[in-house]
C-alpha cells in the first residue's frame, strides 16, 4: 500500500502503515516515521485482536486505509494513535463506505448469548452452569448495562485484576471474554478482540509448596467435627439436612470422596465389619472406575456402624448407592461443595447466594473454613494423635505410615519412652 501524497517525491515511498501477521494475529506496523513521532519508538506495532483469515486481513486493509489517509490529511490532527476510532469500523466492500460504524452492543447482551449458546450447544453442562458461570456472571455484574468499547474493556480488566481473590476464576472468566468477543466478530457485532492480550497476560502468582503443604493438611479437632456434623442435622434447608449422613460418614471414615460417591451396600458387611471400597466415581467425567480393593475395619467403631445400620433400615438393595441427594442421584463434588460451602443462583438476570454449613460457621467466627476434603484430614489426624495403630490406620485410609507421621502426627512434648 503507498500513500496518497500527491508530490512526486512522496507517490514512491511506502505507506505509514501496513497489514501484518505474528502468530497467526494481524497487527499494523507503523513507518519509522509515524513510530517515532506518535510513539517515541524507531518501530510500533499494534494488535488487531482478529486472527489472519482473508475475511479479517480484507477488514484490516481497510482499516490500514482509513488511517493512511488521516495521516495524510492536510491539517495533521485527524489521526488518532490509540487506534480507538477506527477500530469500531464495520468490514465493508468499498473503501468510500469506511465511515459506517458499528453501535458497540451491550457487554450484558454478547454475554447471555454467549452462555446460552455454549448451554445448547451442550459446551457445558446445566451444573457446571449453576456452579461456575453463574459465578462469572457476578463478577461482570457492574458492566453488564454498559456498551462493550476499549473503555468499558479496560475498566473491567483492571476492576478485576485489583482482585485479591477468585484468581483462578478471573483467569478463566478473561479467556471466556475473548472467545465471546471472537464469536461477536464473527457475528459482525465486534471488530475487536479487546481481552485477547489479558487473556495471555494475566498470571496468577503461586504460593511456596511449604504453604500449600500447611494447607493441604489441616485438620478440624473432635469438637469441631461435632460441631459441623450437628450443624448439618439441625439444618432448616432439606437439601443440607439431607446430607448430614454423608457428611457424618466422610468424618467416621477418612475415605476419599469419590470412594463414598461410587460406594454401594454390597461393599458394606455389617455383619463381619468390613467395608471394601473398590470403585471410585469421578465427578468431572461421571464414570465410575475400578480401584484397588481397600479393607476398611470398624470393628470397634459403634458410631459409624450404628449410623449405617440407621441407613440400612429394613433393607437396601445390593447395587443401590448407599448415599443419594435428597432427589434421589449420586453425589459429585459440585453438589457436596453447595452443601458444604454453598452456591449461587441466578434468577431473572439477579444473583442469589446461599452458603453453605461450613462456610456459615465460619462466617459466624464458630471455627476456621476448611474445604471439604479436610473431611479426610480431620479422621486421620484424630485418628493418629489418639494411639491408633499407624500401619492399620495407614490400610484403612489407602496411606502410608510416613505421610501419616510427616503431614497428621503432632510432637507430644510430654510423651517419654517406656521405661523397660
Amino acid at each position: 500500500m503507498y500513500s496518497n501524497r500527491k508530490s512526486s517525491k512522496d507517490s514512491i515511498k511506502l505507506a505509514d502503515i501496513r497489514v501484518g501477521s505474528d502468530k497467526g494475529n494481524l497487527r499494523l506496523q507503523f513507518s519509522t516515521r509515524i513510530s517515532q513521532q506518535f510513539y517515541h519508538k524507531r518501530q510500533a506495532y499494534k494488535g488487531l485482536g482478529r486472527t489472519d483469515t482473508p475475511e479479517n486481513l480484507k477488514w484490516a486493509n481497510q482499516l490500514a486505509a482509513r488511517i493512511q489517509a488521516d495521516i495524510d490529511h492536510p491539517d495533521g490532527s485527524c489521526f488518532d494513535p490509540t487506534l480507538a476510532k477506527y477500530l469500531t469500523i464495520k468490514q465493508l466492500t468499498t473503501i468510500s463506505q469506511l465511515q459506517n460504524l458499528i453501535q458497540p452492543p451491550l457487554l450484558g447482551e454478547l454475554w447471555h448469548e454467549f452462555v446460552n449458546w455454549k448451554l445448547q450447544t451442550k459446551q457445558i453442562q446445566k451444573t457446571t452452569y449453576k456452579k461456575n458461570f453463574v459465578v462469572y456472571t457476578n463478577l461482570i455484574k457492574d458492566f453488564l448495562a454498559a456498551e462493550l468499547n476499549l473503555d468499558t474493556a479496560n475498566n473491567l480488566i483492571e476492576q478485576l485484576a485489583r482482585k485479591q481473590s477468585n484468581k483462578q476464576q478471573i483467569k478463566k472468566l478473561f479467556s471466556l471474554l475473548s472467545n465471546m468477543c471472537q464469536r461477536a466478530i464473527s457475528n459482525q457485532q465486534l471488530t475487536q478482540d479487546y481481552f485477547l492480550e489479558i487473556k495471555k497476560t494475566y498470571n496468577i502468582s503461586k504460593k511456596p509448596q511449604k504453604i500449600l503443604n500447611v494447607e493441604d493438611y489441616r485438620a478440624y479437632s473432635l469438637q469441631e467435627r461435632d460441631l459441623i456434623i450437628q450443624a448439618f442435622r439441625t439444618s432448616e434447608q432439606p437439601s443440607i439436612k439431607h446430607g448430614a449422613d454423608l457428611i457424618e460418614f466422610l468424618f467416621l471414615t477418612g475415605c476419599r470422596h469419590s470412594e463414598v460417591f461410587a460406594l454401594k451396600w454390597r461393599n458394606i458387611k455389617l455383619n463381619e465389619g468390613w467395608i471394601f471400597f473398590k470403585e471410585a466415581f469421578d465427578s468431572s467425567t461421571g464414570m465410575t472406575k475400578s480401584n484397588k480393593n481397600r479393607l476398611f475395619k470398624m470393628q470397634g467403631m459403634s458410631r459409624l456402624i450404628n449410623l449405617l445400620i440407621k441407613l440400612y433400615s429394613n433393607g437396601k438393595r445390593d447395587n443401590e448407592l448407599v448415599f443419594k441427594t435428597i432427589s434421589g442421584k449420586q453425589y459429585s463434588s459440585n453438589t457436596l461443595t453447595d452443601i458444604w460451602a454453598g452456591n449461587t443462583v441466578e434468577v431473572n438476570g439477579k444473583v442469589y447466594r446461599y452458603p453453605g454449613v461450613v462456610k456459615k460457621l465460619a462466617e459466624d467466627k464458630q471455627i476456621e473454613y476448611l474445604k471439604p476434603y479436610s473431611t479426610r484430614h480431620t479422621f486421620i489426624s484424630i485418628q493418629a494423635n489418639n494411639g491408633a495403630d499407624l500401619k492399620l490406620l495407614a490400610n484403612s485410609c489407602g496411606n502410608s505410615v510416613e505421610q501419616i507421621i510427616k503431614h497428621y502426627l503432632q510432637f507430644d512434648n510430654h510423651a517419654t519412652l517406656k521405661d523397660i
